[in-house]
């Protein structure tokens, strides 16, 4: 997987994050930023090249692909732009704060016939993958899943207030920024037939987004529900999956997936070999085998487009 010319965008955590291990995976990277300094600095000790031209380097970079990690409100026309550069395109989570400009760059990226694939690193998390791997959707009578993280302590050093994050008009919020677990959740169940939600501002943190959300995702035969927050200064990522027969599964993040039955239990544990990063790394290998077989990924653009949607149909009815 050498040879690839890729281009980031955007050089926040995950950006430098991203840029980093494509390199590691032997891809020439180059990136950018408005923030011209920041992007110095980061290239300094790392074999990352730093652009300065952003429509230069579109148009006669010789890049194959580009990474689209700008905050939420500037991905669809970013993205816009690498498509109508004739790039394949990786696109961070979520797609977009609204649903403008999602169909034309769906139309574009059809009709340049462009490789797409969505930033759910959640996909490749050990335990996830296990249960994705077993699981018979069928059998499911109902789900809890429950993300909590407090907001301040995301990003160390800076004011948590000017982020995105805590901002409506960038697409800030709990739910946009958390939807990974109605991504994962649609991986496994599938995409729900109606949703209902109820969410607000009910912490001290003094931004103007909703810090607490209850999502529910309804199934002729199942019902997933989701709790998701910025509050809990106790990181908790886990879910419980209780099939119609009574029986449950168990993950925890980063710890264990368990299979309960009345004939044992399989229990996956790799608390001990776990690191967060491994699961971006194998996101970007993904995207490097599929660039290089020509194969679309397992979340692409479609799905993208498809969890917005369900995750602002749920801001709605806050």
């Amino acid at each position: 997987m050498t040879g690839q010319q890729i281009l980031v965008i955007g050089a926040g955590s995950i950006g430098r994050r991203h840029a980093t291990n494509l390199s590691g995976l032997g891809a020439r990277v180059g990136i950018y930023d408005v923030n011209t300094a920041a992007v110095r600095d980061f290239c300094k000790n790392t074999k990352v090249s730093a652009v300065s031209d952003l429509n230069r380097a579109l148009d006669t970079g010789g890049y194959d692909a580009a990474l689209v990690c700008t905050p939420n409100h500037l991905h669809i026309s970013c993205a816009q732009a690498v498509a109508d550069a004739g790039l394949h395109l990786f696109i961070e989570k979520p797609l977009s704060h609204s649903p403008d400009g999602v169909d034309h760059l769906v139309s574009t990226v059809k009709k340049k016939g462009l490789l797409t694939m969505a930033g759910f690193n959640l996909r490749f998390e050990p335990g996830l993958r296990f249960i994705k791997t077993h699981l018979d959707p069928t059998q499911v009578a109902f789900a809890l899943i429950e993300f909590g993280s407090y907001l301040p302590e995301w990003r160390p050093g800076v004011d948590y207030r000017a982020v995105y994050s805590a901002q409506k008009s960038m697409g800030g919020g709990i739910i946009l920024d958390d939807v990974h677990e109605l991504d994962y959740a649609c991986w496994l169940f599938g995409y729900p037939a109606a949703t209902r939600s109820g969410s607000g501002t009910f912490g001290a943190l003094e931004i103007d987004v909703e810090d607490v959300a209850d999502i529910q995702l309804h199934y002729p035969d199942k019902l997933i529900t989701i709790h998701t927050d910025y509050l809990q200064r106790t990181y908790t990522r886990r879910c419980k999956i209780v099939l119609k027969d009574g029986f449950a599964i168990e993950w925890v993040y980063g710890d264990h997936a368990t299979f309960f039955s009345d004939a044992d239990e399989r229990t996956l544990r790799y608390r001990d070999t776990f690191s967060a990063n491994d699961m971006y790394v194998d996101e970007m290998m993904e995207f490097l085998r599929c660039l290089e077989e020509g194969r679309a990924p397992e979340s692409d653009l479609a799905n993208a487009a498809a969890i917005l949607k369900i995750a602002l149909d749920a801001k709605k009815e806050w």
